[in-house]
């Protein structure tokens, strides 16, 4: 379990009530992850939802012929495995730490029920993944202009 508070930091928390918040508090953990640790898999089961609290991520992604492509760095108050909310449910990415991070790992499958629950939060966190995923399309564009 966190704290509420310390979720409360994050802007897509904020306007969450007290009480819903205790909730998603109850089924997160912090861990503690070196630099060169590889937090998820492309195609793994996406059972978490991450939150970065410090330290840095880059996202990366297999090509058809084997190659990996980084697509993104991700830092503090940013989320991983956004695929955690939304079916499938697998990753699409293979997330690895650059620097000693520290996440807020929160269970996928009680938030989605928290989610389905409270749509308030179910909002705010959707809300949080569109962005998220506008602007990592927006950094693929960037990249295949470059290339």
């Amino acid at each position: 379990m966190v704290s509420p508070e310390l979720l409360r930091r994050y802007p897509y928390f904020t306007p969450i009530s007290h009480e819903t918040l205790k909730k998603v508090a109850m089924i997160a953990e912090e861990r503690s992850v070196p630099a060169g640790t590889t937090i998820f898999r492309e195609w793994d089961n996406a059972s978490h939802l991450y939150v970065i609290l410090k330290g840095e991520v880059q996202v990366q992604y297999t090509l058809p012929n084997g190659e990996p492509r980084y697509a993104d760095t991700l830092g503090e108050g940013d989320l991983l495995v956004w695929s955690a909310l939304v079916a499938p449910y697998r990753t699409t990415g293979s997330g690895v730490a650059t620097q000693d991070t520290r996440l807020v790992a929160i269970e996928a499958s009680p938030l989605r029920e928290l989610c389905e629950e409270d749509p308030h939060l179910g909002f705010r966190l959707m809300g949080e993944i569109v962005r998220t995923l506008a602007e990592r399309l927006e950094a693929t564009r960037v990249q295949l202009a470059v290339k």
